[in-house]
């Protein structure tokens, strides 16, 4: 293909190579996702078989990024038609690798019983939030190439597609981690007006960056001449104006309603919102080719959307609510005994909290599917409507249970290798007779840490301690490779090979600032 005879030629090609799509199936969208769940559990069993030699930090971190980056880049653009195979083809490497971790320690199985932990950090949050954060970056410059399929590109009036999901998970991946989530105080300790004054400082205080942000974003974009899809967010709106509009209102309200009635606040704020849109005339306002001559109308998307992300923000406060109480005193729970005998072999496996809330979060996803389909409610990312925010909610929880899942399966693999390694090296330990008893236990507990496989990658712990600066960081090269390489003309090889290092500068950078300990608060 011939290159654009001009600079303004070729940005009015490009706004019109992501505007004016359809979108796709919720199940494609969904299924488009899953070679990012099936990484992780790759990743870690991989990295688990390998624990035993002696790996650098750096070379393990590139294996964190093949297996699971990588196949996400590909899925999203060259593979989008052949991702049932891939899954395939990773799982079955996966188990594999689970059936070599327990044939090496020599497992008994008869009468096998193991008991999860449910204490401590989740690594099921931080790989969903870090997912987040590295599928929205990827199709925000895959978007821009031919490789990227039209049918993930953001939807013009209704429709699922996979952009469209970007900043609605962004906002439950926030709510889902908030104060107002871990908040389980029958009282408050202030006063209303108290409260909101200490809710309005932090805010302000957190709102300002994010400002800065998007007006920054505005100003640099005008100044030049980048491509803008106007009915994304509208003329002057963008991303960062709508996180810290959304987060402006949330303080106030917070500041009003104790966050135990968060759902219900989210419900009624849904149901506020697309009762005005449908009775005030607002949705055929908002999706009509009218003219963008003052403030209101040519940031329409953003203005008319902010109601329905405030709503989706508290859901996804209740969400957080629920995971963070089931882990609340599990310690002083009772568990289940579960027994299942196959082919003369019992395998006795104790259920704990991880378990019955994977179950509840699938329970969660299909009555809001049920809901949502009894309802028939139209989905439209322009309008964050009652439709889009069900359709969040449901893609959520079932990525948040298949992260647990596989979060309970590398926990069952641990709870069953842990103990043969303990048995052995305490062994050798006892025939060196260097150590005493303090000494002894302590070396225990190391070698515990030492022969469970880790839950989490490092690179999705870099990228959720700077989430924010990573997606800065994503929309600055993203812009940069725009600037400097005709996209729309790029052959698919090189088109890949910029994707794959677009994404190692990114998580570089958040891997730098994560080692550094450098916390960028924006």
């Amino acid at each position: 293909m011939t290159p654009p005879a001009s600079k303004e030629q070729y940005r009015l090609e490009q706004e019109a190579f992501v505007s004016n799509h359809g979108g796709t199936t919720p199940q494609e969208v969904v299924f488009t996702l899953l070679p990012a769940v099936c990484g992780v559990l790759l990743a870690t069993t991989t990295l688990g078989i390998l624990r035993r030699y002696t790996i650098h930090a750096n070379p393990r971190v590139v294996l964190e990024f093949v297996l699971t980056v990588i196949p996400t880049v590909l899925c999203c653009t060259v593979l989008s038609g052949h991702i049932g195979s891939v899954c395939v083809i990773m799982i079955s490497v996966s188990l594999l690798n689970i059936m070599l971790l327990l044939s090496s320690k020599g497992i008994n199985f008869p009468g096998l019983t193991m008991r999860l932990p449910v204490i401590g950090k989740r690594p099921f949050i931080t790989n969903f939030r870090a997912l987040t954060n590295i599928i929205t970056a990827i199709c925000i410059l895959a978007v821009d190439f031919p490789i990227f399929p039209r049918r993930f590109a953001k939807t013009e009036v209704y429709g699922y597609s996979l952009m469209d999901t970007g900043v609605g998970l962004f906002v439950l991946a926030n709510a889902l981690v908030a104060p107002e989530a871990r908040d389980f105080s029958t009282y408050r300790q202030t006063g209303f007006s108290e409260t909101l004054v200490r809710n309005m400082k932090g805010c302000l205080r957190s709102c300002a960056p994010l400002l800065a942000l998007g007006f920054g974003r505005f100003a640099m974009v005008e100044y030049v001449g980048y491509q803008k899809h106007v009915t994304e967010y509208g003329v002057h709106w963008n991303f960062f104006i709508t996180l810290a509009i959304v987060k402006l209102f949330t303080s106030m309200i917070t500041s009003t309603i104790s966050s135990k009635y968060s759902l219900l606040s989210g419900i009624w704020i849904l149901w506020m919102h697309e009762y005005t849109m449908s009775t005030k005339g607002l949705k055929t306002w908002v999706l009509r080719d009218g003219p963008r001559d003052d403030f209101f109308s040519a940031n329409r998307e953003g203005l008319i959307s902010v109601p329905g992300y405030v709503g989706l923000y508290f859901v996804g406060v209740a969400i957080g609510r629920l995971i963070h109480s089931t882990y609340q005193n599990s310690h002083t729970r009772s568990s289940t005994d579960i027994s299942v005998k196959l082919n003369g072999f019992e395998f006795g496996v104790r259920s704990n909290e991880s378990m019955l809330l994977c179950i509840k979060l699938f329970l969660i996803s299909a009555q809001t599917y049920i809901v949502m389909l009894f309802c028939d409610f139209k989905v439209s990312r322009r309008l964050a409507n009652a439709g889009y925010c069900m359709w969040i909610v449901i893609l959520t929880t079932t990525l948040l249970g298949f992260l647990l899942f596989v979060e309970i399966v590398l926990d069952v693999i641990n709870s069953a290798i842990s103990e043969p390694c303990i048995e052995s090296k305490t062994e050798r330990l006892r025939k060196s007779l260097r150590l005493n008893l303090k000494k002894h236990v302590e070396s225990k507990t190391e070698e515990n840490d030492e022969c469970a496989i880790k839950r989490s990658l490092e690179i999705f712990d870099a990228v959720n301690y700077n989430g924010l600066f990573f997606f800065l960081v994503s929309n600055v090269v993203t812009g940069l490779v725009n600037m400097s390489v005709y996209t729309l003309y790029t052959k698919q090889s090189v088109a890949l090979l910029i994707l794959i290092i677009y994404m190692a500068v990114n998580i570089l950078s958040a891997l730098i600032l994560y080692r550094l300990k450098i916390s960028i608060k924006l």
